[in-house]
């Protein structure tokens, strides 16, 4: 048989949707807007700037190694750790 959630899960999980539905109607998309009623063209720019190189992921890669380590490091420490008091 399924157990029943208690009434206290039950709340903060309607809780929680109720925030969710919130904040998406508060910061979601509106076609209401009197923006979206004129809508004006982007113009483009007359130079071309060179100096950035296009395509580069190097500060993305940067980044990702990082997070990794952060998540890899303390997990591999303490199954490193729990190996060791079994022993």
């Amino acid at each position: 048989m399924k157990k029943s959630l208690k009434p206290s899960r039950t709340i903060i999980f309607l809780a929680i949707g109720i925030m969710l539905v919130f904040l998406s109607t508060a910061f979601g998309f509106s076609s209401a807007t009197p923006q979206s009623a004129t809508l004006t063209p982007t113009p483009l720019p007359t130079e071309v700037d060179i100096t950035l190189e296009v395509g580069s992921t190097d500060g993305i890669l940067i980044w990702a190694v990082l997070i990794t380590l952060i998540i890899v490091v303390p997990v591999a420490w303490n199954l490193f750790l729990t190996t060791q008091k079994k022993k």
